[in-house]
């Protein structure tokens, strides 16, 4: 597959595009901000780097033409609903989700699920081809696209392949359990690079690498020899390691001195009552981010007199997430009889313990309740 001659040096592959299509009631669809943590901390990146993304537009059975906002030119992939259902809903976040956060949900394991994963990562590495120059830096991300690189490396074996997890890797006993382990561990080794958030994560996939990839196979595989952050793939070197992913935190700094957030700031505490006590969560809503957890801590302490209702509040703010999956679904409903049963037993007319809200709340909004809180209360189970 040879690269259009004008194609991008720098190439980001997600699975989403760091704008989704919103069809509204209508009929008609505009462009807004995706939500996620993925997108916040690439974005910046890529806005520095004049590069391409490759990704879904979060809308099924749509054809869009490439796109260019604010310099950064974006190339949609489509995805059929039912390649949303089974690609998406289906491995991507009811198998390897779970399975990767140590089974705090039970993975589901499904040949149908996985053919569509493997179509769908053949159709992005594809799209990917045609989009990268010749010799371009290609920076793939994420669980939902672990068979892109050695499928990308097939089709341009000029350019430089990056993958990073944004998610835990888990312990080499959880990972045994999937069916397609070494199809897995095999489509990541088609990176040069491969990057996790923590050196646990790095440690578990390079002995992985040994175990699954290092045996010849039928197919007359190449042993793969790993030592410290390397393992040896035929003539190539992969390389192995963790690399913490961070936000442009000197931006949020300056973002949160602004005059209308310190006021919008002030407000909110007027709001809730000017409490002596603002603990806040933010999270997306998902098991792994032990918003449950958190609930049943503050039960305990209100329970035990610890803290006081009348001057303490907790505001939850969790984003819609991945609504069709049975699991969270289930999920939503827990927290959200949790959230009553604490307010049922503790709260004062007019003033409720917990403040909990289930839609996406705009950035600005956002950073002013990070000033307006005293405490911020992260517990992913992890």
């Amino acid at each position: 597959m040879h690269p259009d001659s004008s194609g991008s040096g720098f190439v980001v592959v997600a699975n989403r595009l760091p704008v989704d299509l919103e069809r509204l009631p209508d009929g008609t669809t505009r462009w807004k901000r995706s939500p996620g943590g993925l997108v916040t901390a690439l974005e910046p990146v890529l806005r520095n780097n004049k590069g391409a993304w490759v990704g879904w537009a979060g809308v099924p059975d749509v054809e869009l033409d490439p796109i260019v906002e604010d310099g950064l030119e974006l190339h949609p992939v489509p995805l059929s609903g039912d390649e949303v259902a089974d690609y998406y809903e289906g491995f991507s976040n009811a198998t390897l989700w779970p399975l990767y956060h140590d089974v705090i949900v039970r993975p589901v394991y499904d040949r149908q699920w996985w053919q569509a994963y493997v179509q769908v990562n053949r159709r992005f590495a594809e799209y990917t081809a045609k989009v990268a120059a010749e010799g371009a830096t290609v920076w793939v991300q994420d669980y939902q696209l672990q068979l892109v690189p050695k499928m990308l490396r097939m089709l341009r074996p000029d350019l430089t392949i990056g993958f990073f997890l944004h998610i835990p890797f888990p312990p080499v006993e959880l990972f045994m359990q999937m069916p397609w382990r070494t199809e897995i561990v095999e489509g990541l080794l088609g990176a040069d690079l491969i990057g996790f958030h923590l050196p646990g994560g790095a440690q578990n996939f390079l002995y992985l690498a040994r175990r699954l990839a290092g045996q010849p196979t039928s197919r007359g595989n190449v042993g793969v020899r790993s030592k410290l952050g390397v393992v040896q793939v035929g003539f190539r070197t992969v390389r192995v390691g963790a690399f913490p992913i961070s936000i442009t935190s000197a931006e949020l700094d300056e973002y949160s001195r602004r005059r209308d957030v310190r006021e919008r700031a002030a407000k909110i505490r007027a709001e809730l009552g000017n409490p002596k006590t603002i603990l806040l969560g933010v999270d997306r809503l998902d098991y792994t981010k032990g918003i449950d957890i958190r609930l049943a801590a503050l039960e305990e302490l209100l329970h035990d007199g610890r803290i006081d209702p009348t001057d303490t509040v907790m505001v939850q703010l969790a984003t819609p997430s991945r609504e069709r999956v049975e699991s969270y679904k289930q999920m939503r409903g827990d927290i959200e009889r949790q959230v009553g049963r604490i307010n049922g037993e503790f709260a004062r007319v007019g003033y409720p313990v917990v403040h909990y809200l289930h839609r996406p709340i705009p950035r600005e909004e956002l950073i002013a309740f990070f000033v307006a809180a005293d405490v911020m209360v992260v517990t992913p189970l992890r």
